[in-house]
């Protein structure tokens, strides 16, 4: 049991690693989106990956270190030979980059643990048992177990596999839907803001104003109280 549970652990690893790195395709300057997590290649032969924290005609900044928002690298156009990314990304309400640095951040593996766990101990009672019909059909002893235990093995893995697949994708899903809604609540606080300043603007505005045209009143006053003054 022991053995299975750290094949398990092992394959849950794995697939958080391949699940987490999503395949990136050639693609050219202008595709490269703000947020975007790109690999560059430049014409001297450096390879450069970040995130895009700025993107201008002329040049791209990158964030180079997950961690540290400081550490950023610029790129100029002119430099670049070649770039790997994504023509399609995952974005929020406002249509902005979910970048994947944010994903992984946020993302729980509560799901692919407990599908891989799970789905392992499913796939390797039907795999058991679908070895083991094998193995009374077979004449021969030693091939019968043989046969057992290797549609045991592949059985347990394809299936525990499945699982986790389906787990990891659960558990984005739900780190994807959950940044969604955070960005939809900051914009949300940030409109309200907005709002409230130019509010707090007009109610500035309308109190000069009043100010200027009791100013003006009071000039309007002395200059009649001057004039009945000289008559």
């Amino acid at each position: 049991m022991s053995k299975k549970i750290t094949v398990l652990i092992i394959l849950t690893v794995l697939l958080v690693s391949l699940i987490g790195c999503a395949k990136r395709i050639p693609i050219n300057y202008d595709q490269t989106r703000t947020n975007a997590l790109i690999e560059i290649k430049t014409v001297t032969g450096k390879t450069c990956e970040g995130l895009v924290r700025a993107k201008k005609p002329s040049f791209l900044v990158l964030q180079t270190d997950k961690y540290k928002k400081r550490s950023v690298v610029k790129i100029n156009r002119d430099d670049i030979s070649h770039i790997l990314g994504k023509n399609n990304y995952v974005t929020d309400g406002a249509g902005a980059v979910i970048s994947e640095w944010e994903i992984e951040n946020s993302q729980k593996n509560n799901s692919l643990l407990l599908y891989t766990l799970g789905g392992g101990g499913f796939s390797f009672g039907a795999s058991f048992f679908a070895g083991s019909l094998i193995n009374k059909s077979m004449d021969n002893v030693d091939n019968g177990k043989t046969a057992m235990w290797a549609t045991t093995a592949v059985g347990t893995t394809l299936g525990t596999l499945l699982f986790a697949r389906a787990g990891a994708k659960k558990d984005r899903t739900e780190s994807i839907e959950k940044i969604r809604e955070q960005h939809y609540d900051l914009a949300k606080q940030k409109a309200e803001q907005d709002r409230l300043k130019r509010k707090k603007l007009q109610e500035e505005l309308q109190k000069l104003k009043a100010e200027r045209e009791k100013q003006k009143q009071e000039i309007e006053q002395l200059k009649e109280k001057a004039q009945k003054e000289k008559k």
